[in-house]
């Protein structure tokens, strides 16, 4: 049995194509939110000429608020090439949504996990699938090495810890049995672990209560990304924590049960303008 593991996808939808073989090989694809884009070409023009700045803070700022009703047509429209590329896979994909996510996207994916008996949206619920039993979440605590609360994913922590506790009594109602695999899905990383470390700020960037609720569920894995530069496994107790990284950076990785291999991979290709732009935008404020 072999796991996919995709982060931070930002609508590069050039990179899925290029992973599908590997996709394919895979029997289960799980996917820990940022799905959508994020950086609308056209839109970081009209951002710039507007405050006369090359800033991702403000570029943030507009296309959630001025440019709302553009960026969200732009990500829906990533989010079906993406789709319809997870759909051809045949493979069950369960997703959840990231910070970035917009609530019309996030309506989206709603729909096409109505739509498509393979495709399993799990935002802040608990889907169960053979032997599977997969809890996500895909809100983020308010960002503290950037301005908080400015993306659409973010929720003050009194909410996120009355989300968990939901999730968590969810959980002790629904009958267990040993042989089945319990899957942690989270876009934001528990704290203080090698999966939420910020290399460029020295410090992380995770959450202590996605780390508290992890200690409260017998995970047998437990999956987020939103912290790009930490592709990287940890363990909290016995619960094997992965970071696959942001595919827009190329990075994915892979997960074999028979013998818990953790293959951490990497695509070889030419640095694209949009891997460019994602790797520098902590410079420009």
């Amino acid at each position: 049995m072999k796991y996919a593991i995709l982060g931070d996808l930002h609508g590069c939808v050039i990179n899925l194509k290029r992973i599908q073989k590997k996709l394919k090989q895979c029997d289960v694809i799980f996917i820990t939110g940022d799905i959508t884009g994020t950086i609308s070409y056209p839109l970081v023009i009209k951002s710039i000429l507007k405050t006369r700045k090359i800033s991702r803070e403000k570029y943030t700022e507009l296309v959630y608020t001025k440019y709302l009703e553009k960026f969200t047509k732009f990500q829906i429209n990533t989010a079906k090439k993406i789709f319809k590329i997870l759909g051809r896979l045949n493979k069950p994909v369960f997703f959840t949504h990231g910070n970035s996510d917009t609530d019309k996207a996030r309506d989206f994916f709603e729909e096409v996990s109505n739509d498509n008996p393979n495709l399993f949206y799990v935002g802040n619920r608990i889907k169960i699938f053979e032997k599977l039993e997969v809890i996500g979440y895909g809100f983020c605590s308010p960002a503290k090495y950037r301005t908080s609360l400015q993306t659409p994913g973010e929720k003050e922590e009194v909410d996120i810890k009355s989300d968990l506790k939901m999730l968590e009594q969810l959980f002790h109602s629904i009958p267990t049995s040993d042989d089945k695999i319990i899957i942690g899905l989270f876009h934001e990383p528990p704290k203080d672990t090698k999966l939420d470390y910020i290399p460029k700020k020295a410090t992380h960037g995770g959450s202590n209560l996605i780390r508290e609720h992890i200690s409260k569920i017998p995970y047998s894995y437990s999956f987020a990304g939103h912290i790009h530069e930490s592709q990287n496994q940890d363990k909290i107790g016995s619960i094997i924590a992965i970071n696959p990284g942001a595919l827009v950076d190329r990075k994915y990785t892979i997960l074999n049960l028979e013998d818990n291999d953790i293959s951490f991979e990497r695509l070889f290709l030419p640095l694209s303008l949009k891997e460019l732009i994602y790797r520098t935008r902590d410079v420009f404020k």
